[in-house]
């Protein structure tokens, strides 16, 4: 009698045994499981601040033309190709990715009818090519390279005739206007006028750049 209830009362104590083992078990394991899953929460949280920034008003685009722009009354309102000269980066990631496709358009000058400017008009944005509001060319003075002499002509006053080489682009001609922005006379007769491809421009954002 007494060995039979020395082995119940074993059984039992091995069965409870077993119950706690298998109960810390199934904690152990959610409590990895919760891990994993708030690690990749805090991943996706991460991703998505990286993928979606918002780029804010006043940063600069850099543009290299990818087509001449004839300066001409016939043209202003036309679109051209071009793409970005370098990355554009936000928080120090890249928010645009150099070479990414861009459009700009031809623009009377907002100070003088007679005279045209070139705008940023889209950026190309995981495959969708975006509207932005920008300000109107600069000359990109961040090209390598570059001499004094050629930075000098490029940062001339309000005014000035602009006919420094930047990069492999010439912006002959140029009137340098109100905040920098670069002009072109519309009344030049028969004279032709082009701002060639490969020009590096430089577009300030005028509102901020959602890119979710």
């Amino acid at each position: 009698m007494k060995r039979t209830i020395g082995a119940a009362m074993a059984a039992l104590a091995a069965s409870v045994a077993f119950s706690i083992a298998t109960a810390q078990g199934r904690e152990a394991r959610m409590d990895v499981a919760q891990r994993d899953i708030e690690a990749t929460e805090q991943r996706n949280v991460g991703w998505t601040e990286w993928m979606a920034p918002t780029i804010p008003s006043g940063t600069d685009i850099p543009v290299t033309l990818d087509e001449d722009i004839p300066i001409t009354p016939d043209h202003v309102g036309d679109t051209f190709r071009g793409h970005l000269t370098r990355d554009v980066t936000v928080g120090g990631k890249v928010a645009l990715a150099a070479d990414a496709p861009v459009e700009v358009k031809l623009v009377k000058q907002p100070e003088d009818e007679k005279a045209a400017t070139i705008r940023l008009v889209k950026v190309n944005v995981n495959g969708d090519m975006r509207a932005v509001q920008a300000d109107v060319a600069k000359a990109d003075t961040d090209e390598r390279g570059m001499g004094t002499g050629k930075k000098t002509g490029i940062g001339a006053a309000a005014g000035a005739v602009v006919g420094a080489v930047t990069g492999a682009g010439v912006l002959k001609g140029a009137i340098v206007g109100a905040g920098g922005g670069l002009a072109w006379s519309l009344l030049d007769g028969d004279q032709a006028r082009e701002v060639k491809d490969d020009t590096p421009l430089r577009f300030s954002l005028v509102r901020d750049l959602d890119l979710d």
